[in-house]
């Protein structure tokens, strides 16, 4: 199987923001009704929860449900089986006390899992492991990941040629024991493009953590996540917002693409030796916002944590080397926030170390590290 070297990272991050990034700040309480918009009886058991993060409910056998949350603003997901879902921008600045009522419209849809169970053949399995490969990743953490409840998937590879496109019937519900997660996961499209070995991915993930954990378990579970969050597009993203990138051992150089006269569509490379600071990428404007801003694109050396085995490849000879990633801004500017968030979901492209840690390598944006690795 050929190893994507680039991804568009598309994964819905919203808009959340810890102010001042500390944990310790005032809790507020989020709270509604979830209800069927024909009849306006609440619907039991809806998920409500905000995506990205470990903050998450479901609703009771009246719809009702009530959520504690730091201040902020939030992208909401409520989302029922048999019903289309709702995305709702929170404010806690503008929070109201009384609550919210949501009305959901039946979907049109309903999964038949028997009817996919049956019609699942070799071709299917085939799809499934390609989607396992590109969504979760290879990863020591990706190839642990396991599905429990593949049959609410969509996967085809028959509507267009060279493409294998998957969606979700329901969440989709991703154990990781490795980091000691559950994600429950609003998939909104998936897309593998085999030729170019282009992978487009995007969705809502709650993070619920295992609460049956051993203390020891615990401890080392804790340590694979802070493994999993250095070198992240999260702790570059921090560092970058903190002006702190060399001290947390990223190597920032700029990266020309020049057209290649020989080879027409084709680039070379051209790589500025001298680093440069974080300071450089941002600015902040009129209201105090950091707002993420270059051209051309940022070659990214993290120097603290050498690249793995399966990322080289196990029959690969030689020394690992650093992790190296390429940073692209997709608009002219980009919001960036203390937590490694950003305000558009579609602003960046990521290219080489980053690029190849999917969903098996994710953490919620309320994650800080705690221990440090021996």
């Amino acid at each position: 199987m050929n190893r994507p070297n680039s991804i568009l990272v598309k994964i819905v991050l919203g808009l959340f923001l810890f102010l001042g990034g500390n944990m310790a700040i005032a809790q507020l309480v989020f709270q509604g009704t979830v209800a069927d918009y024909d009849t306006g009886d609440g619907i039991p058991y809806a998920t409500v929860f905000i995506t990205n993060t470990t903050f998450g409910v479901s609703a009771d056998e009246n719809g009702k449900f009530s959520l504690s949350i730091p201040e902020g603003n939030y992208e909401v997901i409520i989302r029922m089986l048999g019903y289309n879902g709702l995305v709702f921008s929170l404010s806690t600045a503008e929070l109201k006390p009384q609550g919210y009522r949501f009305l959901l419209t039946p979907s049109e849809e309903e999964l038949d899992l028997v009817e996919v169970k049956v019609n699942r053949d070799p071709a299917w399995y085939r799809n499934l492991e390609n989607f396992k490969a590109y969504f979760l990743g290879t990863s020591e953490n990706g190839i642990k990941c396991k599905f429990l409840n593949e049959t609410v998937l969509r996967l085809d590879d028959q509507s267009e040629a060279g493409v294998l496109k998957v969606t979700a019937a329901d969440i989709l519900r991703i154990e990781n024991p490795n980091l000691g997660y559950r994600l429950d996961y609003l998939l909104e499209e998936f897309r593998f493009q085999r030729k170019d070995g282009y992978v487009f991915y995007a969705g809502y993930p709650l993070f619920v953590p295992d609460s049956t954990l051993s203390r020891g378990k615990q401890r080392k579970v804790e340590k694979q996540r802070e493994k999993a969050y250095r070198g992240s597009l999260q702790h570059l993203i921090r560092s970058i917002y903190e002006g702190n990138t060399e001290e947390e051992g990223f190597i920032l150089r700029k990266l020309y693409r020049i057209p290649d006269p020989s080879n027409p569509g084709k680039f070379v490379n051209q790589l500025d030796s001298n680093p440069f600071s974080a300071e450089e990428l941002i600015k902040k404007n009129a209201e105090g916002k950091v707002m993420l801003r270059f051209s051309d694109y940022v070659h990214v050396t993290f120097t603290e944590e050498l690249e793995s085995v399966e990322f080289r490849g196990r029959a690969s000879s030689g020394k690992l080397g650093n992790q190296v990633s390429t940073l692209h801004l997709e608009m002219e500017e980009l919001e960036i926030y203390a937590n490694g968030s950003y305000a558009d979901p579609f602003g960046i492209l990521v290219e080489g170390y980053i690029a190849w840690e999917r969903v098996g390598d994710l953490l919620p944006m309320d994650y800080m590290p705690e221990v440090s690795i021996d």
